[in-house]
């Protein structure tokens, strides 16, 4: 494996050698599938991306951990989320022999595992409006240049070919959660997903439900979907109030962990003082849940306490934000049922604060 591109080309002009290059690659493949992620979260950028998957036929996948989303995820092209190890990421790329990567760095990766990130023979290149991707980037070819049209020089000179759409089964949705047992996590999103707007921006930081909220709800507008991508916490609460003052044509929900939460709490405050309308679901489990799954992957125990004293909804009161708290499926149902239908025209915020079941299981 290549510790850094092969080549990088910059392709500016209609006839540039970089974007025939790229177009010879997926000529010469007999099952390409492209990767995309924040690079093409414009409305431009999707548009581009599903003509291209449309005209060649390749499955598209989007980047595991990634920012944003930068293809409509309830396309009959989309396959999925790439796996966040490695050797969850060979299986699922060893069907293919070209892998380009569109807007997305080759590939994010989260925790650390052996290996190489595809199997022997599989050629990999990218198209990227970012240099430091474009260098670093462990692929043999790297074309540096703006991608909508770029994209679209490349449908126009790539054959077409006719081929299967990738299988996907439905996402299985949670049966509500039996009297007297505790909500999970996937039964609140399930919840949003059925009732959220196709136009909802979503911002996203709950890490230990992450890929339960990928299965459940896709993004299906650009700028359906938001997060911090790798890393820090505290971006959510303060990025969905930004975005609906930006974007007050957008109902925006933000999805967030309630350890997440405490890093920005304050940003409820603004979220009131502007009259943001953004609806806030805090996911309540009184734990730091990924970092407990995390110490446990690598054979330790969690030495950090839990919080369940602390009560989000509580500070947000304090703060001057509506809150709710939320302890069961029925309130769970009411409460958005009343609040969904008003997220357009909303200018309150409101906090909903529920309860959820430790999970003890991640798969990134």
């Amino acid at each position: 494996m290549l510790a850094a591109a092969g080549r990088v080309e910059r392709a500016e002009g209609t006839d540039e050698a970089g974007i025939a290059d790229l177009a010879a690659l997926l000529d010469q493949a007999d099952a390409p599938a492209l990767v995309t992620g924040a690079g093409t979260d414009t409305e431009d950028g999707w548009a581009a991306l599903v003509a291209l998957a449309e005209h060649i036929g390749a499955p598209v996948f989007q980047e595991s951990f990634g920012a944003r989303a930068g293809f409509p995820q309830d396309h009959p092209r989309f396959a999925g989320f790439l796996p966040a190890d490695r050797p969850g990421l060979r299986a699922a790329l060893a069907g293919y022999d070209t892998v380009l990567s569109v807007g997305a760095p080759v590939f994010r990766q989260y925790p650390y595992t052996e290996g190489p990130l595809a199997e022997p023979g599989i050629r990999l290149a990218m198209l990227t409006d970012d240099p430091a991707e474009a260098y670093r980037s462990p692929v043999e070819l790297a074309v540096l240049a703006p991608i909508p049209s770029t994209l679209r020089r490349m449908t126009e000179r790539v054959a077409p070919r006719d081929r299967t759409p990738p299988y996907r089964a439905a996402a299985a949705v949670p049966e509500p959660p039996a009297e007297g047992r505790p909500m999970l996590p996937a039964h609140v999103l399930a919840a949003l997903a059925e009732r959220a707007p196709a136009d909802t921006v979503f911002v996203e930081e709950t890490p230990s439900s992450r890929p339960e909220m990928h299965r459940l709800v896709p993004a299906r507008r650009p700028l359906g979907f938001l997060s911090a991508a790798m890393g820090g916490l505290g971006f959510a609460l303060p990025a969905a109030t930004g975005v609906r003052m930006a974007r007050p044509d957008r109902p925006v929900i933000a999805v967030v962990g309630d350890g997440s939460s405490l890093y920005q709490v304050q940003s409820l405050w603004s979220a009131a003082r502007y009259g943001t309308g953004v609806l806030f679901v805090v996911l309540s489990n009184g734990r730091y849940a990924i970092m407990d799954r995390l110490a446990e992957k690598h054979g330790g125990k969690p030495s950090w306490p839990g919080f369940p004293e602390v009560s989000v909804s509580g500070l947000a009161r304090e703060l001057g934000c509506p809150a709710r708290r939320v302890e069961t499926h029925d309130d769970l149902v009411a409460v958005l049922d009343s609040v969904v239908p008003t997220l357009h025209e909303r200018t309150e915020p409101l906090v909903l604060d529920v309860a959820v079941a430790i999970e003890h299981e991640f798969r990134p």
